[in-house]
């Protein structure tokens, strides 16, 4: 899998570029060894793991986190080079390899082992190459982390590079950039590269497809491969993690046992010296016509690295000014002027390596499309505001103090998450800040703020421009795309300077939202859902963290009505009022997020209106009171409704343009559910509304709602209660709870097909079969979810890795409202719909018989992963918060549904799995569904029967 970026984010930090020739070589292993062990990782008091550090005599540095609490371990190995590194006669090479590293080693050759071990074990294993560096990661049951490691291991010491799979893997990489060429993320990244320095490693095509990755005149594509391995793939320019349930000791035994035999090739760290702007690449104007509807426009301020820099954080305290949606700032008065429908900024300083560039990026209204002038005017005018006025200490120390909260309840990471991030991470941090990087400001620090800054010119800028308008008709090298480059003009200048003098923008205040004060931590009462109140027009339920008894807190409240699944219009209304609810709220969501509380809406279960709150959980009686005197409030004025309007229809025709197989996924929902409106309907639907409709709507909302507020976390039953009766007061209704409105489902009744054929504008095809039950079973629910533990790994390496039928390839156990279901999907850029659905239905029966011959040993391991993944401890509090949320909102209260699944899997025997593939994949009498999409290579063949 290659990733797009140099930074790649995790929960711990965000990861800057190494790079190209020279670095210091290794010290010698000794005194190392001494000073990481001796070192302390700083951690948050909120976090009960144990962390520790050593230097493998190999060179190979390790970071070890034991947590008994977990079911899973996991481990993280990431090497310092990646796609930038690729030779320039096979682009794409470093993620060829890391294709072909996992396809067998010597102690360990079949090609899909290590895969199939993990998975019959409740884990995974996935690999990426970033821009320069490369990861391996894996999760397993704890129980089977030590064979898991000496697997694992093997690829960095005698891995096979079984040419037999050359091929196949060549085509495995065709088909990741077949899937990506015709989105728009993709081709615009390509372009970031393609129009910067001709020199810069990141002018050159990275995925890789058939075309790069071959046998060429003097250059043997695995005889590259190999030579790339051996000349990078060394244990001293590696960082490995492991995160698990056992001891430091135990892990650092585990490490020194199966990482310690990696060769010590003694190879520098390639480190990337060419920078990515030059002065040729500044003051550039760049067009591109996108493939989905968009309306954006991009201000880049190309910048020197200056990760070094981490603990001062000045590109943060930039960003914090900029990205402000305070009355006065920069993205406020756009969106007050009608001119954009959001605005956003970012850092990525090392996006070529020595450099990169921050980004502010403007989402237009039509209105803003006839105007880009004036918001890159705007954009300008705010940041020398910036220069001139923002160098105050108060903003400084107020994120301090704000992160430095955040540090003291930080949560615990996912373990595989945390992983990848602590191996990625050491490349660029001293191993005792790994995890308090991101929230150390040790001190306001003028000099390094200035330095950034003062890169922040208008004669440096890069315009981009990304509108259906653009003229461009010069292909983007590898992907469909196309687009235009020159040179940004005087005039253009004095014009920007003339219209700067329209704005008067102000600063933000600093925030009233954030407190030091923590909220007193009430006691664990009720770990299950409990009825708080019941009354008409309201019902509020509350339950409290098992594990994390923390000042953190979740509130979701719903504003149930019962008259929004009629039709198309209610869903394309209930859409609208809520883009403008969200743009009309966004300052105080803002405001809320910087102080690291989460304020957010959306369209919810059964068609609702949905406000969710989170965090600190102080200021949430307030926060539910705003938001909800807001809503009751909203003005919808003519600006607001053209606005949503086409906010929705952009949205909706790009959905043709996403990728073929979350295509697919979504039509699977819609089928489901007992509102199946298609989106020609909705948009149908669309064309007919007007304002006054929206209005109607909105006040139909507020005649009679239910509402359903859901709280987890550090509230008593008090505070419940009160915050459900002043929203209640707020927005009143005659509802009884036993009246609200659920999502409804339907599945195809035994001997029915529900089909669905449609072309697409992509070149794929994909084709996805589902089987259902006839009645609601829990025991059947566990036996396919053990069926998919062993049939899911099979499936994939035969028509992924060995038949190269498609690059996606997946099955999953899918229950509807606990009737059990059945997935097989496909995507494939190679065979017809006809042919994917052959060769589907021939495995699906030839499985059969590969069932029957599994010991049960091998039903027992599969069965006991799914129980540890179920019993396992949650990562932190939010992870748990999600428990009962599903429960809540389809009004089943007896909130018992995950005791019932592990009682059912407890039961599950091979007889069981045997018996449910027989009575509903072979079954010809199942309800069933053959959803189809036919991409633009295959318009010409039919459909499958």
């Amino acid at each position: 899998m290659l990733k797009r970026y140099s930074a790649y984010a995790f929960s711990l930090l965000l990861l800057g570029g190494i790079g190209l020739v020279g670095c210091e070589s290794t010290s010698s292993p000794k005194p190392v060894v001494q000073q990481l062990e001796q070192v302390t990782i700083t951690k948050s008091p909120n976090d009960d793991r144990q962390y520790a550090a050593l230097m493998l005599p190999n060179g190979l540095q390790v970071v070890l986190v034991s947590d008994p609490s977990l079911e899973n371990s996991s481990a993280s190995l990431a090497v310092g080079v990646g796609s930038a590194h690729d030779p320039k006669d096979q682009l794409g090479l470093a993620h060829y390899l890391e294709h072909m590293l996992f396809l067998g080693t010597e102690k360990y050759p079949e090609p899909d082992g290590f895969m199939k071990y993990t998975q019959a074990n409740g884990g995974m294993t996935n690999a990426f190459t970033a821009y320069d560096k490369t990861n391996y990661m894996f999760q397993i049951n704890a129980g089977k982390f030590d064979e898991a490691l000496d697997r694992f291991s093997d690829y960095f010491k005698k891995p096979t590079f079984d040419p037999h799979f050359s091929d196949k893997e060549r085509n495995a990489v065709n088909n990741e950039w077949s899937l990506q060429k015709a989105q728009d993320n993709w081709n615009l990244y390509a372009l970031q590269g393609y129009t910067a320095n001709a020199n810069s490693p990141s002018a050159k095509f990275t995925i890789g497809n058939l075309d790069t990755l071959k046998d060429k005149p003097g250059s043997v594509l695995n005889d590259e491969m190999k030579k790339f391995y051996n000349a990078y793939y060394s244990s001293n320019i590696m960082k490995l993690a492991l995160v698990g349930k056992q001891s430091l000791p135990e892990l650092k035994a585990l490490a020194e046992k199966h990482f310690a035999a990696i060769p010590n090739k003694n190879v520098a760290l390639p480190e990337i010296t060419t920078p990515g702007l030059t002065k040729s690449e500044m003051g550039k104007s760049i067009h591109y016509k996108p493939i989905k509807e968009l309306k954006v426009l991009y201000v880049d301020f190309p910048v020197k690295s200056n990760k070094a820099q981490w603990r001062l954080k000045p590109n943060e305290f930039i960003h914090s000014l900029l990205t402000s949606e305070e009355p006065g700032t920069l993205g406020e008065q756009l969106r007050a002027q009608g001119l954009v429908k959001t605005l956003s900024a970012y850092f990525d300083a090392e996006a070529y390596g020595p450099d990169g560039f921050l980004r502010v990026q403007a989402d237009l209204t039509d209105a803003g499309l006839q105007k880009q002038d004036e918001v890159i005017a705007a954009i300008f005018a705010y940041v020398e505001l910036i220069k001139r006025k923002g160098l105050d200490k108060n903003y400084y120390r107020e994120l301090q103090a704000m992160r430095t909260k955040d540090f003291a309840n930080a949560p615990k990471p996912d373990p595989l998450q945390q992983a990848v991030g602590l191996a990625m991470s050491q490349f660029d941090l001293p191993v005792e800040n790994l995890m308090n990087s991101q929230y150390t400001y040790e001190r306001y620090d003028e000099k390094s703020i200035n330095a950034v800054l003062s890169q922040l010119e208008e004669k440096r800028a890069r315009i981009w421009y990304v509108n259906p308008n653009e003229k461009a008709d010069t292909p983007v090298p590898f992907f469909d795309g196309v687009y235009s480059i020159r040179d940004i003009t005087g005039d253009e200048y004095k014009r920007w300077e003339s219209l700067k003098k329209n704005y008067a923008f102000n600063l933000p205040p600093l925030n009233d939202l954030f407190t030091d004060t923590q909220a007193p931590i009430v006691d664990n009462t009720y770990l299950k859902p409990h009825q708080v109140v019941s009354q008409a027009g309201v019902e509020a339920f509350l339950v409290h963290p098992e594990f994390y008894r923390e000042d953190k807190g979740k509130l979701a409240l719903q504003i149930n009505v019962d008259f929004a699944m009629k039709s198309p219009k209610e869903a394309v209304l209930a859409s609208l009022v809520n883009d403008i609810y969200s743009k009309q709220t966004m300052t105080l969501q803002d405001r809320a997020g910087r102080a690291s509380l989460g304020i957010s809406t959306s369209v919810m279960d059964a068609v609702s209106q949905g406000i969710f709150i989170s965090g600190y959980t102080t200021k949430h009686p307030q926060l539910l009171q705003k938001m909800l005197s807001e809503f009751v409030a909203l003005d919808i004025s003519d600006k607001h409704f053209h606005e949503a309007m086409d906010s929705f229809q952009q949205g909706m025709s790009n959905k043709k343009k996403n990728h073929v197989f979350r295509q697919l996924f979504g039509h699977a929902q819609r089928l489901i559910s007992k509102t199946p409106w298609t989106d020609e309907q909705i948009l149908a639907a669309a064309e007919k509304i007007t304002k006054a409709d929206v209005v109607a709507y909105h006040q139909a909302i507020k005649a009679d709602p239910l509402l359903r507020l859901f709280a987890v976390g550090n509230y008593t039953d008090a505070q419940v209660r009160a915050m459900a009766e002043e929203a209640a007061a707020i927005l009143p209704g005659k509802r009884l709870p036993e009246s609200r409105a659920v999502n409804q489902y339907v599945t195809p009744a035994a001997g029915k097909l529900v089909s669905f054929n449609d072309d697409v504008e992509l070149a794929d095809s994909a084709l996805l079969q589902a089987w259902f039950g006839n009645a609601k079973s829990d025991d059947e629910q566990a036996q396919l979810a053990v069926l998919n533990s062993l049939f899911g790994n099979d499936f994939f390496m035969q028509l992924r890795t060995h038949e190269q039928l498609g690059y996606v390839v997946t099955s999953f156990n899918y229950p509807v409202d606990d009737i059990p279901g059945f997935v097989m999907l496909v995507q494939s850029s190679n065979t017809d719909l006809p042919g994917i659905k052959a060769r589907m239905d021939k495995f699906r029966k030839e499985y059969l018989a590969k069932l029957k011959t599994t010991d049960e040993a091998g039903i027992e391991q599969a069965k006991q992963a799914l129980i540890a993944n179920v019993l396992e401890k949650p990562s932190d509090f939010y992870s748990e918060a999600d428990r009962y949320s599903g429960e809540f909102w389809h009004g089943k209260y007896t909130f018992d549904g995950r005791e019932r699944y592990l009682a059912a899997l407890k039961k599950v025997t091979k007889a069981d799995v045997i018996k449910i593939y027989e009575s509903l994949l072979l079954n010809e009498k199942a309800g069933k569904g053959l959803l189809q999409l036919r991409g633009t290579n295959f318009k010409t063949k039919p459909f499958a029967h």
